[in-house]
């Protein structure tokens, strides 16, 4: 299994929670439970969740998110790398120049 940092995990290191009510999805260490980081929020916009359904990680990486009731969507966040957490609520991950 590979994580959403793209490395190999058979350990299954990481955990992805997907928070219908706060509209976030919580990245967790399993070991510790302890919350490394989430992003997300409420909305219709990319980045932006109405009802995730779903979630699962890719071999590089990434994450796939679906949406049921009216937000009727996948939604793809791409793996760009891994580098310390600054920001626990990183909030709708915009692109940089976006912003």
């Amino acid at each position: 299994m590979t994580d959403r940092f793209g490395i190999s995990d058979p350990e299954q290191t990481f955990i992805y929670l997907a928070d219908g009510t706060n509209r976030k999805i919580f990245i967790i260490e399993r070991s510790s439970l302890e919350i490394l980081t989430n992003f997300g929020a409420g909305g219709r916009n990319p980045g932006q969740f109405f009802a995730v359904h779903g979630l699962v990680t890719d071999s590089k990486g990434n994450i796939y998110t679906t949406e049921t009731y009216e937000g009727k969507r996948v939604q793809k966040f791409t793996y760009k790398g891994m580098g310390p957490v600054t920001v626990m609520d990183q909030g709708t991950p915009w692109p940089a120049d976006k912003k």
